[in-house]
């Protein structure tokens, strides 16, 4: 008898212990990224003009790298207050490729006199994207992001970006994250600019609760044309 309550205590530590090893560690609710984009545009001396940015991603306190991608966005501004901008990213991601074309509606307003440029700029920015994996795995995206930039001089804008990503897929929907922060853009000229924009984010993780970044994000611009038929919409696709 004596035996058999060994044989049967030790049945149970040992199945305690596999479970116990077996047991997933705890989600880490903060993490670093790193965004670096180089995008060169196009046009802009009429009603259209074509952007075209290549930009990698790390996350992992920044020593993974999370997807690297090209993106393509064609703009039509009927006048300086609207614009209609398809696009299309190709993602190159550890688990294979990823394309995602998207539709997006801009509103520009500005507050200032327009003999004085127009020291603010409001943008707003709503865009539908469609996501499809190399598995044909296929999700949809809504965002809606706004930007306020205050133009300091003609060398330097700083800016205020928020915006919330709501996704419907057969395994998720709901808000998938909310990204903010300032950016900070030095123009060094009418072709060339840099923007500096330290973003914080929070990932919706299902069950697990919410994981917070922090993901700053620079980005260097060349244009190709000086003259612009409108003052361009300064605005941040996340």
């Amino acid at each position: 008898m004596k035996l058999k309550t060994l044989l049967l205590v030790s049945l149970i530590s040992l199945l305690s212990i596999e479970l116990k090893g077996q047991t997933s560690e705890p989600v880490d609710p903060w993490d670093n990224w790193f965004l670096l984009g180089n995008k060169i545009v196009f046009g802009g001396v009429n009603n259209w003009k074509h952007s075209h940015e290549i930009q990698f991603r790390v996350k992992n306190n920044m020593q993974e790298l999370e997807q690297w991608f090209y993106e393509g966005v064609l703009t039509y501004s009927p006048n300086q207050h609207w614009a209609i901008a398809p696009d299309f990213r190709a993602a190159v991601k550890p688990s294979g490729m990823d394309y995602r074309p998207g539709l997006g509606l801009l509103r520009v307003d500005f507050i200032g006199k327009a003999e004085d440029k127009h020291k603010i700029q409001l943008v707003q920015q709503v865009k539908y994207q469609f996501d499809i994996d190399s598995e044909l795995n296929i999700r949809h995206g809504l965002r809606y992001v706004i930007t306020y930039n205050k133009i300091v001089s003609k060398s330097f804008v700083w800016s205020f970006i928020f915006g919330p990503f709501y996704r419907w897929s057969e395994t998720f929907t709901g808000i998938e994250f909310v990204r903010g922060g300032p950016s900070f853009a030095y123009i060094f000229n009418d072709v060339n600019s840099i923007t500096f924009a330290p973003l914080f984010g929070a990932g919706n993780l299902g069950p697990d609760g919410w994981a917070y970044s922090f993901t700053p994000m620079l980005q260097v611009i060349f244009r190709a044309n000086k003259k612009q038929k409108y003052l361009p919409a300064k605005y941040i696709n996340f």
